[in-house]
C-alpha cells in the first residue's frame, strides 16, 4: 500500500508540474462577459451633465485553448455615461447614486439598526452586519463608505465607540476618518 500511495503522490505530483507548465507557455484565450444592471440618472464626471448612466459588471475569463482549464475573475463593477460614454469604476463614484449600492447602503444601517435596538450592544460587530458591509465594500467608493458609517454612527450611538471603532475599520475607513465621524456627536 506504502508503494501505491507513493506512486499516486508521485503521478499528482507530476501532472501538477505539467499543469504549471502549460500555464506558463501556452496560449490563452481571454474573453470578457459583460452584464447589463439597472439605468439611473446622475451627474457625470466628464461632461458634466445630469444624464442617464447604466451599471454593467464586467467578467473576465482565460480559457487555454484545447485543454479544460479555465480561470474567471470575481465580477467588476463598472457605470457607464450614456451621453458620452465615459466608463468608470463604481469604487470611483464619490456619491451615494447607484441603487445597487443604495440597496447594499440600506441592508449596513438595517443590520446597524438591529444593533442599536439590543438593550445591550455588543463590543463586535455580528456576523450578519460584516457580511453586509463586505458586500458593501465591494461598489462603494471611500466617500460613500464615509457618509455610511456616519449614518452608523447616528443610529447606534456614539456611546458604543469600540464597536463603532471596528465597523469603520470593517468599512476600511482610516482612524482619521473614524474619530471625525465620532466626534462630532459625542
Amino acid at each position: 500500500m506504502a508503494a501505491g500511495d507513493s506512486l499516486g503522490n508521485q503521478f499528482n505530483k507530476q501532472y501538477q508540474e505539467t499543469i504549471d507548465l502549460v500555464k506558463s507557455r501556452a496560449i490563452w484565450r481571454i474573453g470578457e462577459r459583460v452584464s447589463e444592471g439597472e439605468a439611473f440618472r446622475c451627474t457625470c464626471s466628464k461632461c458634466r451633465f445630469e444624464s442617464l448612466h447604466q451599471r454593467f459588471d464586467i467578467i473576465r475569463h482565460r480559457l487555454l485553448f484545447g485543454k479544460s482549464i479555465r480561470e474567471v475573475e470575481a465580477p467588476r463593477p463598472m457605470l457607464r455615461c450614456r451621453r458620452c460614454g465615459e466608463q468608470r469604476h463604481l469604487r470611483d463614484v464619490g456619491e451615494l447614486v447607484v441603487p445597487t449600492t443604495i440597496a447594499l447602503a440600506d441592508d449596513v444601517r438595517a443590520q446597524s439598526e438591529s444593533i442599536a435596538k439590543q438593550t445591550t450592544p455588543p463590543s463586535a460587530p455580528s456576523d450578519e452586519l460584516l457580511t453586509a458591509i463586505a458586500l458593501f465594500n465591494e461598489e462603494a467608493s471611500g466617500p460613500v463608505r464615509l457618509i455610511v458609517f456616519e449614518g452608523v454612527v447616528e443610529t447606534i450611538g456614539s456611546e458604543h465607540d469600540d464597536l463603532l471603532r471596528a465597523i469603520g475599520k470593517a468599512l476600511f475607513l482610516n482612524q482619521d476618518q473614524i474619530s471625525g465621524a465620532l466626534a462630532p456627536s459625542s
